[in-house]
C-alpha cells in the first residue's frame, strides 16, 4: 500500500463512521491537516508517524459529531459495534429457521397448513424482538465489565479485533464503496428465501392448493395445484439448484462485495434456474386436472376456459419472476463496475 493509499484509507476509516451528507467536507479537511502536518518528501514512516498521532479513526470520527456516539465508554465502542452488527443478522437468521423447523415438526394434519403458516409467522416477530433485546442487553453488558473491571491490558481505545489501533491496521483494510457492499442483511434473506421455496417446493401438496373458509374460523384445504409426482420427478435438479444456492450466498459472505467474478456466477446459476422452471412450467402433466373441474363447476363455465385462465396466470407470473431475476442481474452488474 502505497503512502496515499494510507491516507485515503485513514480518511476512509473516519468518514464511513459520520453522517454522509458530512463526509466529503470532512474528508477535504482531514486530507488537507495531514498533508500539512508531512515534510516535502514524506515517506511512509512519516505518514505512519502523523496518523499515530491523530489516533484512533473511531475515536476522531467522534469528535467530529456534536453528541457523543456510543452506548458505552469509547475504549471498547468501536470492537462492541462490531460485535453488534456481526451477531445480530445470524440471530435473526437462527430465530427464524428455528420456528420454521418447529412447525414442521410439530405439523400434525389436523390444522390446515397455511393457518399453521400464519401462526409461525405471527410467533416469529415477538420471537426475534425478544433475542435482539436479549443480545443487546447481553453483549453490552459484557463489554461494560470489559471496560469497567479493566480486562483491557491497554486504555487505549480497542479496535473491533480487541487490540490497540495502529496506523499499520490501515493495511489490512480494503476501501469498499458503500453501493457495492453485499449487506449482511442481503446474506441473511438469501439464505431464509432458499429454505422457503425448497419447503414448498417439496411440500407443495400440502402447501400451494385451493383452501376455503371453515364457518369464518380457519382454513381447510381443498386439494392441491401442482401434481407432486411431476414435481418430485425434478428432484435432483432442484437439489443442486439449492446447493448451488447456497454456495453463491456463501460466497458472497466471504468477498464481502459485488465484484465481476459473483456477478457471473450468480448470472449463470439464476439463468439455469430460469431454463429449469421453464421445463417444469412447460410439462403438461404439471397441474392437477381436479382443480380445473373444480373451477368449472364453481363458476358454471367449460374446463378449456378454467384451464386457459389458470396457463396465462401461471405464465404471467413465471414472465414476471424472470423480469425480476432480470434486473436483478443487470444490478449486480451495474455494482460490480462501481
Amino acid at each position: 500500500m502505497t503512502t496515499l493509499n494510507l491516507i485515503d484509507t485513514y480518511i476512509y476509516e473516519v468518514t464511513r463512521r459520520l453522517p454522509e451528507k458530512n463526509r466529503e467536507d470532512i474528508a477535504l479537511e482531514l486530507k488537507s491537516t495531514i498533508e500539512d502536518m508531512l515534510p516535502e518528501n514524506f515517506s511512509e514512516e512519516d505518514v505512519m508517524e502523523q496518523l499515530e498521532k491523530l489516533g484512533n479513526p473511531a475515536v476522531l470520527a467522534a469528535s467530529y459529531r456534536d453528541t457523543p456516539n456510543y452506548l458505552i465508554g469509547p475504549k471498547v465502542y468501536d470492537a462492541y459495534i462490531h460485535t453488534i452488527k456481526l451477531i445480530i443478522p445470524w440471530a435473526i437468521l437462527f430465530t427464524i429457521l428455528a420456528h420454521v423447523v418447529e412447525s414442521i415438526v410439530l405439523f400434525n394434519g389436523e390444522q390446515s397448513i397455511l393457518n399453521v403458516i400464519i401462526e409461525s409467522f405471527a410467533n416469529i416477530i415477538p420471537s426475534v424482538i425478544m433475542t435482539l433485546i436479549q443480545l443487546f442487553f447481553w453483549v453490552t453488558m459484557v463489554f461494560i465489565v470489559i471496560e469497567r473491571v479493566g480486562l483491557s491490558k491497554t486504555d487505549l481505545p480497542l479496535t473491533k479485533n480487541g487490540v490497540s489501533w495502529s496506523p499499520k491496521d490501515l493495511k489490512d483494510i480494503v476501501m469498499i464503496p458503500k453501493k457495492k457492499i453485499i449487506s449482511k442483511s442481503e446474506i441473511i434473506f438469501g439464505l431464509i428465501w432458499v429454505v422457503i421455496w425448497a419447503l414448498v417446493y417439496f411440500n407443495a401438496d400440502r402447501l400451494v392448493g385451493i383452501y376455503h373458509s371453515i364457518n369464518g374460523d380457519g382454513l381447510e384445504f381443498v386439494m392441491p395445484i401442482f401434481n407432486q409426482k411431476v414435481l418430485l420427478s425434478y428432484w435432483p435438479i432442484i437439489v443442486a439448484f439449492i446447493v448451488l444456492e447456497v454456495a453463491l450466498i456463501l460466497y458472497k459472505l466471504k468477498i464481502g462485495k459485488w465484484t465481476m467474478s459473483v456477478a457471473w456466477i450468480n448470472t449463470i446459476i439464476h439463468t439455469a434456474s430460469i431454463i429449469v422452471l421453464f421445463v417444469i412450467a412447460s410439462n403438461p402433466n404439471l397441474y392437477n386436472p381436479d382443480v380445473i373441474s373444480y373451477f368449472a363447476d364453481i363458476i358454471e363455465t367449460n374446463e378449456g376456459s378454467v384451464k386457459n385462465t389458470i396457463t396465462w396466470i401461471w405464465w404471467s407470473m413465471i414472465i414476471t419472476f424472470v423480469i425480476t431475476i432480470a434486473i436483478e442481474i443487470y444490478d449486480s452488474f451495474r455494482k460490480a463496475r462501481m
